[in-house]
């Protein structure tokens, strides 16, 4: 038999792209992860005001949407058209409420380094931008009276928050800090 010599060097198993493990373990939170936390807080609770002063014309807003399924549907029968006014009441409101507490719940998983959290807040900031387009072309004047412009304001501030904490969660810089590992 002959002799070969010794093996080769192994070749190195890190990456040039990502810091070595412990390096990531102590990775300070990027800036980016806070002002998205912070966005989702203010956003959410924003929103929970504005569905809050929307809820004070709950029987406005469903007189409002009992004339227009009767416009729609002058065919209907009266059942008909209070379950369809009561659902929209209900859609504007029950809607509201749960893109908030959404925003709000999933903020801390966020800023601990929890990726599933942040696809969870792109689909709820989405959500939340068809949301306001839908209830502040739905909500007309007869229903809402003066309130029409603080509603308006707060939808637009909450959209504009949750536009800012969803770019926020994917600037450069965030990807090292949803890749640190998470035991601890």
């Amino acid at each position: 038999m002959s002799h070969l010599g010794s093996p080769p060097p192994r070749p190195s198993t890190a990456r040039l792209s990502m810091p070595p493990m412990a390096a990531l373990e102590e990775l300070p939170r990027p800036r980016a992860i806070t002002v998205s936390f912070w966005c989702w807080v203010v956003g959410s609770l924003l929103l929970g005001a504005t569905v809050a002063l929307v809820a004070t014309k709950l029987d406005a807003m469903h007189t409002e949407f009992a004339r227009l399924a009767r416009e729609n549907d002058a065919e209907a029968t009266r059942s008909t058209i209070d379950s369809v006014a009561t659902a929209s009441v209900l859609v504007v409101v029950g809607v509201g409420v749960l893109l908030a507490l959404l925003g709000v719940a999933l903020g801390g998983p966020l800023r601990a380094a929890r990726g599933w959290a942040r696809v969870f807040l792109t689909v709820v900031a989405i959500a939340g931008v068809a949301y306001a387009a839908l209830v502040s072309s739905a909500l007309t004047d007869p229903m809402l009276d003066q309130l029409r412009a603080p509603v308006t304001v707060g939808l637009l501030g909450y959209t504009v928050l949750v536009l800012a904490a969803a770019l926020c969660m994917f600037l450069s810089g965030t990807r090292s800090w949803f890749r640190r590992p998470k035991g601890r």
